[in-house]
């Protein structure tokens, strides 16, 4: 029988190789953060029938703000059109520990199911999964009145992309999207995009993109979130 010797420095630098690999995994499953920050965007699709006094009424945002942050898509109180994008403001919160998101209050009307909030009145920038999540009413049984945890995902950027972006928008992907067609609205160049959403598919006609903005969102004044 033949017998094997390891030296002992061997067997150290085996063990921290293991204790380090260890870590590494662990990390990447459990993907935490320490702090959110003051300011994200959402994307916000403005459906048929909606107004801007509903728009600011879900996201807790004064009427005033919403239309300054969106001066060419909402030019007053009374116009909103139906199809275009309008940008809303929020803090970008660390929940848990765990994730960058920002738990808004749906007041719940007669009728109103998981699917109708998130995908109508949210316009799928949170998810019937969010919902069932944070929610303790079962999906086919929600009461008439009351109130919904809507949890809208949001992120602070990434300096190892880049240092010039320091405000992030949440935008969800729509039917017929593409990279192109989402850099293109946005004024930014693919690869940009596709580095700050690495996992993302972008044809998929449903998910969270987080677009960086800058220039002219950056300059506004008026960013209470009252």
């Amino acid at each position: 029988m033949m017998l094997f010797f390891i030296k002992p420095r061997i067997i150290t630098a085996l063990l921290l190789f293991l204790v380090v690999s260890i870590s590494l995994q662990t990390c990447q499953v459990n993907s935490q953060c320490s702090k959110g920050c003051d300011l994200a965007l959402a994307s916000y699709d403005v459906w048929r029938g909606s107004n801007v006094t509903l728009i600011a009424d879900l996201f807790s945002v004064p009427v005033s703000t919403l239309l300054s942050w969106n001066p060419a898509t909402l030019p007053d109180r009374d116009t909103v059109i139906a199809g275009t994008r309008v940008n809303i403001p929020f803090p970008c919160d660390c929940i848990n520990g765990n994730f960058l998101a920002h738990v808004f209050n749906y007041s719940v009307s007669s009728g109103d199911t998981y699917d109708i909030v998130a995908s109508h009145f949210y316009a799928n920038l949170t998810s019937t999964t969010w919902l069932r999540r944070f929610n303790s009413y079962p999906e086919n049984n929600i009461p008439d009145a009351g109130v919904l945890n809507v949890t809208v995902n949001c992120s602070c950027g990434n300096k190892a992309i880049s240092k010039d972006y320091g405000l992030f928008i949440t935008w969800p992907i729509e039917v017929g999207d593409t990279l192109e067609s989402v850099a293109s609205a946005n004024n930014l160049s693919a690869d940009l995009i596709s580095r700050y959403n690495p996992t993302a598919n972008f044809t998929a006609g449903s998910g969270l993109l987080f677009i960086p903005a800058k220039g002219k969102l950056l300059q506004l004044d008026v960013i209470e979130l009252d």
